[in-house]
């Protein structure tokens, strides 16, 4: 597992322009459909434009290929994610918003099971593990400070790891907790590892 940040497909800073916005928004939602109705290495670009209506020179535009699409998906629901956070600044200490992710993964069985059948679980795992860390690593800037031996970015990297696990083992006991209560549990876990390095 690597302990580099997810790469970001395309500058997604300040922006974005409410038209690239619906664009590459239409390009997601068509490539997310694709997935969950064929094997991921017969979609083509032309049959994401199809389906999303807009034209080859707007999508490479926007990425190299239909993996780019892909993994720009990611970073739009891991952004989603931040803001969450960032809306109630002050209000909010929690590192990640646990629960509105495991809701929203919950919600994405089918599109799991085809990226599973494609192949390409494990890759969303690792681009997952590798975002969640990176917004974890940013909260922790607002934590007093941890001990010179014990890096933030290895400390964001474990907790980040700690969450997925918890995400997974939600998905197979949906029944044994809500998501909040996931959410309290990693952030009880959380605290008490940082409480340690502090």
């Amino acid at each position: 597992m690597s302990n580099n940040a997810p790469a970001r497909v395309r500058n997604t800073a300040a922006d974005p322009d409410p038209r690239v916005s619906r664009t590459t928004q239409a390009l997601g939602r068509a490539l997310i459909e694709l997935i969950q109705e064929r094997d991921y290495d017969l979609i083509t670009v032309q049959q994401i434009l199809d389906r999303a209506g807009v034209g080859r020179a707007t999508f490479f535009a926007h990425y190299r290929n239909k993996d780019d699409a892909l993994h720009s998906s990611y970073e739009g629901l891991f952004r989603l994610m931040e803001s969450l956070l960032d809306r109630r600044p002050g209000s909010d200490r929690r590192l990640f918003p646990v629960a509105e992710f495991v809701a929203h993964i919950s919600e994405q069985c089918e599109l799991e099971n085809a990226l599973r059948r494609s192949g390409l679980v494990d890759e969303m795992w690792e681009s997952f593990t590798g975002h969640a860390t990176a917004i974890i690593e940013r909260r922790l800037a607002g934590w007093p400070p941890l001990e010179p031996d014990l890096p933030r970015p290895l400390v964001a990297r474990m907790l980040a790891g700690a969450l997925l696990e918890m995400v997974r083992w939600y998905q197979q006991r949906p029944t044994r907790a809500s998501p909040q209560q996931v959410d309290a549990a990693f952030h009880a876990f959380a605290r008490g590892v940082l409480s340690r390095a502090t």
